[in-house]
């Protein structure tokens, strides 16, 4: 039985993961930050009706300490065993970057970028001893482009990009694979729990309003699909370094590389003057 760790799953794109792998017949370390919630409950009661092998553990992926107790205590659990860990708990900030304290932006990057490289590292001595292992990084088209108002979102997507590629190929050697899965937007709890930063009376209130014009507009997809990107990201040949998933996935993933950032630039401008 294949072991998989996966982080954030509470809710949305982690929990739908976690089930998938449990229903394809993986061992599954669904983590939270709160096992204790109701979430975490109804899906071990669901893994108990179907005869899933899943854990809940707990796990902060902004504390050291949190994180080597639950990924000790998974290796102890399979013998030392991971064939793939998931990095998926994530948070979103938003708003005017000049209107973002520097200790809000801070936590992000920790839970986004430092939390990515906390949970992996604990797990890559395992991989290597056994010359084989998956990272997948859950990250977004967010990740490649930039628009107003989630410059703190962007910030933290193009970092974890650039670290996963990296450690695509430090770790080839070793036969452990890294691969990227770049969701467009999806309606999950990742936007109903959005953290907003605007002053009153800002001189950026024209395009915080344009954006949340915009942004309501937008089609939202079903975290299924991620869930199953992720899981082809995980198991089977060697996958591809980035795999974009759902709404958008082409205007927001790929246009950006095929066209010049001045015309992109312009009808960026263009979106938002027209939605002011």
């Amino acid at each position: 039985m294949p072991v998989v760790l996966i982080t954030g799953c509470s809710s949305g794109i982690g929990r739908e993961t976690a089930r998938l792998f449990a229903r394809r017949g993986w061992r599954v370390f669904a983590s939270l930050r709160d096992p204790g919630r109701p979430e975490a409950e109804a899906l071990r009661a669901e893994a108990a009706r179907e005869g899933w092998t899943l854990e809940t553990p707990h796990l902060d992926v902004t504390d050291d300490a949190s994180v080597d107790a639950a990924v000790g205590a998974m290796l102890r659990a399979t013998g030392g065993t991971v064939d793939a860990v998931v990095n998926n708990a994530g948070s979103l900030l938003s708003g005017p970057l000049e209107e973002i304290p520097p200790e809000a932006l801070r936590a992000h990057l920790d839970t986004l970028v430092v939390g990515v490289h906390r949970v992996t590292r604990a797990v890559l001595p395992a991989m290597r001893a056994r010359g084989r292992g998956r990272v997948v990084v859950v990250s977004s088209l967010a990740g490649r482009s930039a628009t107003p108002i989630l410059g703190a979102y962007h910030a933290a997507k193009f970092g974890v990009e650039g670290m996963a590629e990296a450690w695509r190929y430090e770790l080839a050697p070793f036969g452990i694979d890294v691969a990227i899965v770049a969701p467009g937007p999806f309606g999950t709890e990742l936007h109903r729990n959005e953290r907003r930063y605007a002053a009153p009376g800002s001189p950026y209130a024209g395009t915080v309003a344009a954006y949340d014009r915009l942004a309501g507009r937008l089609t939202r997809g079903d975290a299924g699909q991620v869930a199953e990107a992720i899981f082809r990201a995980s198991s089977g040949a060697r996958p591809p370094l980035r795999r974009r998933v759902g709404p958008f996935s082409f205007v927001g993933g790929r246009l950006p590389s095929l066209i010049p950032d001045s015309w992109r630039e312009r009808l960026l401008r263009l979106a938002f003057r027209y939605m002011s």
